[in-house]
């Protein structure tokens, strides 16, 4: 059987790809952050440092002033998703790994950080682009800022971190993370677009872990959840229903338990 890695695109990658093209309005009054007290700032969301927001907003008189703010004060962030990130994900998707890695590391250095969906996308992603271009330390030194940088996200981390042991070979550590992932599989039945690819790359996965172990009739069954019952990630279910298919071929009368 030819190795299949795993998908090196993210569990919320397939959920970024239907963002429409956006650019950053040239308008200050673009992006509102939302603080704990419930005021709101508006401006122009321009990065993060030592630990707090910047952020420009119109100066009296007219001009611009950049406004610090602790993002331990800061709940929320409205803000078109930049262009830079539309265009890291397309180099991904379309197998560019070394250039989607180039263009993460230029996001996370000015955003990682911020509370916002599409800037937690990126911080994890980056894992992944590194993973595809074969830097597996890499890989691991992006997952763990992440979840450090994003600890509330730990699914997004543990599914990293789980393909990271399936390209190593470390299946019973990944066969531990994926367990955690999987445990509430069996009661979804209408997930949204990130929980639905978060389930088939981890179906996936875990029949990867299945068919190293020689338990073919779990890796079927598994391969089948991803490319017929969550087949969100595309590039994911696919790859499930070409080992699916190649299990079937090589074992005649397999079937799923």
């Amino acid at each position: 059987m030819t190795p299949v890695k795993a998908s090196s695109l993210p569990v919320f990658l397939f959920a970024a790809l239907v963002i429409a093209l956006m650019t950053s309005s040239s308008t200050l009054a673009a992006d509102v952050v939302t603080l704990r007290s419930g005021a709101t700032r508006e401006g122009r969301v321009i990065g993060v440092s030592d630990g707090k927001i910047r952020i420009e907003t119109s100066a009296p008189g007219g001009g611009v002033a950049v406004t610090a703010l602790p993002l331990a004060n800061v709940t929320s962030i409205t803000m078109e998703t930049p262009a830079e990130f539309t265009a890291a994900v397309d180099l991904l998707s379309k197998g560019d790994a070394k250039g989607a890695v180039s263009a993460l590391e230029k996001i996370n250095q000015t955003f990682a950080g911020l509370p916002a969906p599409w800037a937690e996308r990126a911080a994890a992603m980056l894992g992944d682009a590194k993973l595809a271009a074969g830097d597996k330390a890499g890989a691991k030194a992006a997952y763990d800022k992440f979840s450090k940088t994003y600890p509330q996200a730990t699914a997004l981390a543990d599914l990293g971190l789980a393909r990271l042991d399936v390209d190593d070979g470390k299946f019973q550590d990944a066969e531990t993370r994926l367990t955690k992932l999987l445990a509430n599989a069996p009661k979804t039945v209408f997930p949204d677009k990130a929980q639905g690819a978060l389930l088939t790359q981890s179906h996936y996965l875990m029949g990867r872990v299945r068919e190293a172990a020689k338990d073919y009739p779990a890796a079927l069954e598994q391969y089948l959840m991803a490319s017929a019952v969550f087949p969100f990630d595309r590039n994911a279910a696919a790859e499930a229903q070409t080992r699916a298919d190649d299990l079937r071929a090589k074992n005649p009368g397999l079937i799923a338990p």
